[in-house]
């Protein structure tokens, strides 16, 4: 008997390297199967972030800049949507157990990218490209070398569950037609990343985001029926993952305020928006 695996990979004619991520076929009947969402609720709690070892030296305004950068290179790279989110994790989750100083935070930020592609990433990036991106100010060496601190710090409790996990769980339950489903994807990832690059979401469980995420991106849309308003949107939301609502309409309201300071012209196309980021440089590893 032969296994079969649909995956097709895009290859590019020159340099033989695919343009689009390989992603497996969504499984309708395990997206139905309540242990799912059970055993994503279980294990995100763990991994929530609470506040701990307070930084001195690393200030909020330089983790915004870090993740900035963070997020074009992964875009710049064509990282699968999971990659970003999940390296502002490990930096979270290592800055709030460990002091760190600020020469040390693109080094950091930068391992974070490399072992988050490495879990999320069918070709994980390269140590040698990461340190083209700081324009050299990291080697193979150190990154190598702070891969093993971090995961000895996180105590290889790698596998995170994230926002976008839950994705697919939400959208089977919304009364939303099929075709509209690949833009509310697009939309919500956007948000999701957006939501990583801010501190306040670090405390948020991912549930939490995931719901405040795909409701933006529902009402940015307009694809709320006349009759069903966003709060309506949000409590079928938290019926269908058990959430606390006063918790969940916090998450809703620090994304909204999020949206509307960074991304005045919100209805806009993010895909529109992406390929605008995409043709910006980089930013210089000096800003870092």
């Amino acid at each position: 008997m032969e296994l079969f695996c649909h995956e097709h990979v895009k290859l590019d004619s020159s340099s033989q390297i695919k343009s689009k991520p390989v992603r497996a076929f969504r499984d309708a009947v395990l997206i139905q199967d309540k242990r799912v969402c059970q055993n994503l609720l279980s294990s995100e709690r763990p991994n929530i972030i609470k506040p701990g070892t307070e930084q001195t030296d690393v200030l909020p305004y330089m983790r915004r800049i870090l993740t900035g950068w963070m997020l074009q290179v992964c875009e710049d790279q064509k990282c699968e949507e999971e990659v970003f989110p999940l390296a502002v994790h490990y930096l979270d989750r290592y800055m709030s157990q460990n002091a760190l100083r600020k020469c040390h935070l693109q080094l950091l930020g930068t391992v974070c990218m490399f072992l988050a592609s490495k879990l999320r990433e069918s070709v994980p990036l390269s140590a040698a490209k990461l340190c083209v991106y700081t324009d050299h100010a990291v080697t193979v060496p150190e990154i190598l070398q702070w891969e093993v601190l971090l995961v000895s710090r996180l105590r290889w409790d790698l596998a995170s569950v994230l926002p976008s996990d839950f994705l697919e769980l939400l959208l089977q339950v919304l009364p939303l037609e099929v075709q509209n489903h690949p833009a509310l994807r697009r939309h919500t990832h956007s948000y999701i990343a957006l939501s990583a690059t801010e501190l306040k979401f670090s405390g948020f469980a991912p549930s939490l985001v995931a719901c405040s995420c795909v409701t933006a991106a529902v009402v940015r849309l307009n694809l709320l029926k006349d009759s069903l308003s966003s709060d309506d949107l949000l409590q079928l939301l938290r019926n269908v993952l058990d959430l606390d609502m006063a918790s969940l309409l916090q998450c809703f309201s620090s994304l909204e305020e999020t949206i509307g300071l960074t991304l005045p012209s919100a209805p806009a196309d993010p895909d529109r928006d992406r390929d605008r980021d995409r043709d910006r440089d980089v930013p210089p590893a000096e800003q870092l």
